[in-house]
């Protein structure tokens, strides 16, 4: 093993520069992370480095920080080039770090020049030492782990701890120490981030198999799955893998940064007991990557909420709210606000704090009991769409951020006079656990509703649909108008979108445009309850909606005028400007209702199995092929009908 990756008790440096200021070449192996590559953050997920140089001049990306600042080894540096003007969140992390002792003065040209050139000598120093050195000694908290990992014979073991901690050390002591007795596969992102481990035990002592690769994996006979950085898996193929195999030990970072956010902390480890009589989880704490006290860990934990704890309060007199940009709020409530959306929704991330305080277009609405915080509600303004982009948007072209409910009402729905509408979409809602189930959440979501009630002709929502939270959504006046084609990577669950009209009583002459709002909800939920059942039938993970299924079948709806909404369907269809999933449950409605026949067309949307599989079944090179050939029986069947 690397002698980088032994226990370190050197703290960390920065060195803050100007966004004029280019980042010197270096002789030493540095990563780089400029805004054209910021995104790829996640293949650095358990990899180290001595220095990072991480460019936010022109965006700034908390999650990739977060994530490759973790990856900087005791005595490494981290160089963070900023933009000019300071956004809010910069500035929030510029006063985290003096507020943990770092020196945030710019360093000029020359003064990092001369810096990182006595830097490279010594990170020589080191790589020389590194090569000659195999040794390793495990912490006092990795020995405990390893001694109840001895005597853990089956079942789920959990490792969590933040990032540094020796995760991937810990791994690969267990799989050397007992390699003779069990079999070990391991899955890590990719073999690079698998390094560590490799070093700890040498490959010759483990199978290694990519994520893509689980779906089809096997357990045999006295065999560990050992998945390394697991938050970055599906929450759903963890709980397949939970459900086929007999020991699987998984090991996570708790800082919620990873692709799953807080899913895996939230959803899959809460379901562990269902699948496995025995579980073994194992905490480290204490950083073995740097010192104790690193004054960079603890800028970034302070800035983004990391670490901060639930609160334990109870109901007291009436609620009274707030309607705030975060940039507005104090410290403390800012803290407060993230804490509490960070502890009870999966995806939320350090870059959710990020847009928080830079975009003008999130507010937030908190209600207090006694002063003390109880639930939060992230809103974003979207809509109405530029009218040269609805075009480009409804043929697929387009998906301009910040324009979920638009966007996806334009494109999903086929509707171009959503996109012109202002809409208010809910993006989170949270209350402390303390408190829930007493219609602390209905009240916070009802005032939100009276609040919004004149800035907006809608007002809609978009998550991971269960029974519980679509009841919810149904009795505060939503109702579903669309559920996604697949399950969602991060909830493992089917996103939804559900929307709620509310009359704009301030202006007379708003009022026609609320009318026409909710009659373009309502005509659209009518769609939704006409062919969700035939969208249904198609659903690769059906029984998880069954509920939602039987909800729609009781529902009293009017008819939709199925005739043009199937002409629109095969129109953009031919045209290449919507998926065949689109189609499927028009079509399949259809041929169900009013035995029409399209030949090939029909029997795709009817029958049980995927586009590939009925490429195969009728002799087509491929899925591709497949839909060229559909796409041409479409416009056929329209200038059939366009004849008679």
């Amino acid at each position: 093993m690397n002698a980088i990756s032994q226990t370190n008790v050197k703290h960390r440096q920065i060195i803050l520069i100007e966004a004029d200021t280019p980042f010197p070449n270096m002789a030493v192996p540095v990563l780089t992370l400029t805004a054209d590559k910021v995104n790829q953050y996640r293949q650095y997920l358990g990899t180290e480095h001595s220095c990072v140089f991480f460019d936010a001049s022109m965006q700034f990306h908390a999650d990739a920080l977060l994530a490759v600042s973790g990856t900087i080894a005791g005595g490494g540096c981290l160089v963070l080039k900023l933009p000019n003007q300071l956004t809010p969140s910069l500035q929030r992390l510029v006063q985290s770090l003096q507020s943990a002792g770092i020196n945030t003065e710019f360093t000029k040209a020359a003064a990092l020049n001369n810096y990182l050139a006595i830097y490279a000598r010594e990170a020589d120093n080191l790589a020389e030492y590194a090569t000659s050195s195999q040794s390793f000694t495990a912490t006092a908290e990795q020995a405990n782990a390893l001694k109840k990992l001895e005597h853990f014979d089956a079942g789920a073991v959990v490792l969590n701890a933040p990032r540094g901690r020796g995760k991937s050390s810990l791994l690969g002591m267990w799989i050397h120490a007992a390699y003779s007795k069990y079999k070990f596969t391991l899955c890590a992102p990719s073999k690079r981030q698998a390094k560590q481990i490799f070093a700890t035990t040498g490959a010759e002592h483990f199978a290694f198999i990519a994520p893509d690769q689980l779906s089809s994996y096997q357990q045999g006979e006295h065999e560990w799955l050992l998945i390394d950085e697991a938050a970055s898996i599906p929450s759903h193929l963890l709980t397949d893998l939970a459900i086929r195999c007999q020991r699987l030990a998984i090991a996570t970072t708790t800082e919620g940064y990873e692709s799953a956010g807080r899913g895996f902390a939230l959803r899959f480890q809460q379901q562990l007991p269902q699948y496995f009589a025995n579980i073994l989880t194992l905490e480290l704490y204490h950083p073995v990557r740097w010192g104790l006290g690193d004054p960079l860990e603890t800028a970034l934990n302070q800035c983004f909420c990391v670490y901060a704890a639930e609160s334990n309060v109870a109901l007291s007199g009436q609620p009274t709210y707030q309607h705030v940009h975060a940039s507005e709020l104090v410290p403390e409530a800012l803290e407060q606000a993230f804490t509490l959306l960070t502890s009870a929704h999966y995806q939320t991330s350090p870059n959710d704090l990020r847009l928080l305080l830079d975009d003008p277009k999130q507010h937030l609405f908190l209600q207090w009991h006694e002063n003390t915080l109880t639930g939060v509600c992230w809103v974003a303004s979207e809509g109405p769409i530029t009218e040269t982009l609805i075009a480009p948007i409804y043929q697929g072209k387009r998906r301009p951020p910040g324009q979920l409910l638009p966007q996806s009402m334009c494109f999903h729905l086929r509707s171009k006079d959503a996109a012109r509408l202002s809409m208010q979409r809910i993006v989170r809602i949270a209350i402390v656990p303390a408190v829930q189930k007493h219609g602390a959440g209905t009240a916070l979501l009802q005032h939100v509703l009276s609040t919004l009630n004149a800035n907006a002709d809608l007002i809609g929502t978009s998550f991971g649909v269960s029974e519980h939270l679509h009841h919810f959504w149904v009795s505060n006046g939503f109702v579903p108008l669309r559920i996604g084609q697949h399950i969602d990577a991060a909830s493992g669950m089917y996103s939804a979108l559900y929307a709620h009209v509310y009359a704009n009583e301030h202006s007379p002459a708003a009022s026609a445009d609320s009318d026409n709002s909710r009659k373009l909800v309502s005509d659209l939920f009518n769609r939704f309850c006409t062919y969700f059942p035939y969208q249904y039938l198609k659903l690769s993970h059906a029984q998880q909606l069954q509920w939602l299924n039987a909800w729609v079948t009781k529902q009293q709806r009017e008819e939709p005028q199925k005739s043009q909404i199937l002409h629109t369907y095969l129109a953009d269809f031919a045209a290449g400007h919507i998926p065949f999933e689109l189609l499927q449950p028009i079509l399949a409605e259809a041929a169900f209702n009013t035995e029409l026949e399209y030949g090939l067309l029909t029997h795709c949307a009817v029958n049980a199995s995927s586009l590939a599989d009925n490429a195969i079944e009728a002799g087509f090179h491929g899925k591709a092929d497949l839909l060229t050939h559909l796409r041409a029986l479409a416009m056929e069947a329209l200038n059939s009908n366009t004849q008679t």
